[in-house]
C-alpha cells in the first residue's frame, strides 16, 4: 500500500498543504509547532477514523475557520482511491471514498492500512493495560469491519449499562432492565475476546523472530492474553458482580478490562526487564503490527514514524531502518543530519507549511 499525497486544508496548524510521497522512505523535516505531527496525524485519520491525540473532532479545524479537509491520493495492490474526511464547527462529519460519501466508520476505516509509531508507544510495554489494549483496537480495527462494528456496539451497550448503574442510586428499579443490557454486552464481548487472542497469538509469533533477532537469540518473549471468553462466561460473570458493580456505579469486568501480560525469559516484561528491553519489545510489537497486516492483506501497510527514531538509540535506530526495505515509510524530525540525503525524498516545512523537496 503507498500513500501518493496528503492534502490539508485549515487542518490543525496547517493552512493549506499538498504534499506528493515517494515509494520507499520520506522525511518530514522541521522546528517543533510547525505541523509535522499534524501531517502524520492527518494520514492515520484516514485510516483508523479516529485521531491518537484526541477525541475532540473540532480540535482538527484550525483556530478562527468553519471546517477542515484531510484527503488522502493512495493505491493498494488492486488500484489508485481517494479518502477524505471533513469536519464543520457546527459538529458535521463527511468521510468519503473516492468521491462517495461513507456514512458508517465501520466501512470507512481499513481501506487505507497504517501503523503509527510515536514516542508514548515506547511505553506499551511498561505503562497501564489501557496502552495494550490502544495497541490491540487500532490495529485489528484495519484489518476486520466485524471487530469495528462490534467495538462499537460494546461501547454504545457499556455506556448505557454503566448509566444504569449510576443511577440505580436513586431508582432501584432500574437494575430490572440491566439484565438485557448484561446479555448485549457479553456478547459483543465474545467476538471482541475472540478476535484479540487471534490477534495476540499472530503478533507474539512475529514478535519472536524480530526480538530474536535484535537480541541475536539471547531472549525469548511470550505474550499471554487475558479476556478470552465465551458469551455465557462473560454473562455469568457480569451476574455474579451486580452488587458489587453498583457499589462502584460502573461495569468492572468485560473486554474493557483486558490485558496482553508480556514476559521474557519467563519473567514479566513490566517489572523485570530493563528499559532497553522493554524499548526493543515495543518496537517489535509495532513491526508486528505491519507484517499481519503483510499477512492478512497481501501488502504491507504505510508506516508513519513520527518523532521516534530521535527516542531509540542507534542500535534500534539502524535495525528499524535496515528493516524497512521495500516498504513506504513517512517519518517526521527534527533533525536534518541523521538521514543521507541523497537516499531519502525530504520535505522541509516551515510556518506556513511550505516544502522544498
Amino acid at each position: 500500500m503507498i500513500c501518493r499525497s496528503a492534502n490539508y486544508y485549515q487542518f490543525r496548524n496547517i493552512p493549506s498543504a499538498d504534499i506528493a510521497f515517494c515509494d520507499g522512505i520520506n522525511i518530514i523535516f522541521g522546528d517543533n509547532a510547525m505541523g509535522k505531527t499534524s501531517a502524520v496525524e492527518g494520514i492515520y485519520l484516514c485510516a483508523l477514523g479516529r485521531s491518537h491525540r484526541t477525541v475532540r473532532e473540532k480540535d482538527f479545524i484550525r483556530f478562527g475557520e468553519e471546517a477542515s479537509r484531510v484527503s488522502l491520493v493512495y493505491e493498494d495492490c488492486d488500484r489508485r482511491h481517494t479518502l477524505s474526511m471533513a469536519w464543520s464547527q457546527k459538529g458535521r462529519k463527511q468521510c468519503t471514498k473516492n468521491g462517495v460519501v461513507i456514512r458508517k466508520m465501520s466501512e470507512f476505516i481499513g481501506n487505507f492500512r497504517a501503523v503509527l509509531f510515536t514516542p508514548e508507544h515506547l511505553s506499551i510495554i511498561k505503562d497501564g493495560p489501557a496502552l495494550r489494549r490502544a495497541f490491540l483496537d487500532n490495529a485489528i480495527s484495519q484489518l476486520d469491519r466485524v471487530y469495528v462494528a462490534s467495538l462499537q456496539r460494546y461501547h454504545t451497550v457499556l455506556q448505557q449499562r454503566n448509566r444504569i448503574l449510576q443511577d440505580s442510586f436513586k431508582d432501584p428499579s432500574l437494575l430490572d432492565t440491566l439484565d438485557i443490557w448484561s446479555r448485549q454486552l457479553a456478547d459483543e464481548a465474545a467476538v471482541i475476546s475472540q478476535k484479540r487472542a487471534e490477534y495476540v497469538a499472530l503478533c507474539e509469533g512475529f514478535v519472536k523472530e524480530i526480538f530474536s533477532d535484535m537480541t541475536l537469540g539471547k531472549e525469548m518473549p511470550r505474550f499471554v492474553y487475558s479476556g478470552e471468553r465465551d458469551a455465557e462466561s462473560f454473562y455469568r460473570m457480569l451476574c455474579d458482580n451486580i452488587q458489587r458493580e453498583v457499589r462502584y456505579g460502573a461495569t468492572l469486568y468485560g473486554i474493557h478490562k483486558d490485558d496482553i501480560t508480556v514476559y521474557v525469559n519467563d519473567k514479566e516484561a513490566r517489572s523485570y526487564a530493563s528499559q532497553g528491553q522493554q524499548r526493543s519489545l515495543s518496537l517489535a510489537m509495532k513491526l508486528a503490527e505491519g507484517e499481519i497486516a503483510r499477512k492478512l492483506t497481501g501488502e504491507y501497510p504505510v508506516f508513519l514514524f513520527d518523532d521516534v527514531l530521535s527516542e531509540l538509540d542507534d542500535h534500534r535506530k539502524q535495525y528499524v531502518m535496515k528493516g524497512l526495505d521495500n516498504r513506504q515509510v513517512i517519518i517526521t524530525t527534527c533533525e536534518n543530519d541523521i538521514f543521507p540525503q541523497n537516499s531519502y525524498r525530504i520535505h522541509t516545512i516551515d510556518g506556513s507549511f511550505t516544502r522544498v523537496p
